[in-house]
């Protein structure tokens, strides 16, 4: 596990919720997004600086884990944290728990460092050691 796990703590939307009452699967994406952008923040690497130097990171893999739906109205804790940086590779794993403290979801993330014209590159060398104090 990582030495540093950020935590970001809000509210289910009723929009997001499909037929059955649950929060739709395809939402979990979104709170990995955030939860990976606020992280990000929190140790000063700007997502939006970086596409203006030249930098994207773009989906390789998106793998989530449920185990107990979430509903609308619920208070739920998503912890984000980095499982690795291996050369144009970086990994995210998240856990989502419910207003009960029960694990309701486990996710990982890879994204792959790319420039404009989407071929993968090395990381700019500020976000590897910004990045690395977090392992």
């Amino acid at each position: 596990m990582a030495t540093y796990i950020d935590e970001l703590q809000f509210k289910t939307r009723y929009a997001e919720t499909d037929q059955m009452g649950y929060i739709h699967h395809s939402i979990y994406a979104q709170y990995f997004e955030m939860g990976r952008l606020e992280l990000m923040n929190k140790i000063g690497i700007s997502y939006k600086q970086m596409e203006k130097d030249g930098f994207i990171l773009p989906v390789y893999t998106l793998n989530t884990k449920y185990f107990i739906p979430l509903t609308f109205d619920e208070t739920i804790r998503l912890k984000t944290f980095v499982k690795y940086l291996k050369g144009v590779r970086l990994a995210f794993g998240y856990e989502i728990y419910n207003e009960n403290n029960q694990k309701t979801t486990e996710g990982e993330v890879v994204l792959v460092f790319a420039g404009r014209d989407g071929k993968p590159i090395r990381p700019p060398k500020e976000f590897v050691d910004k990045i690395k104090t977090l392992l």
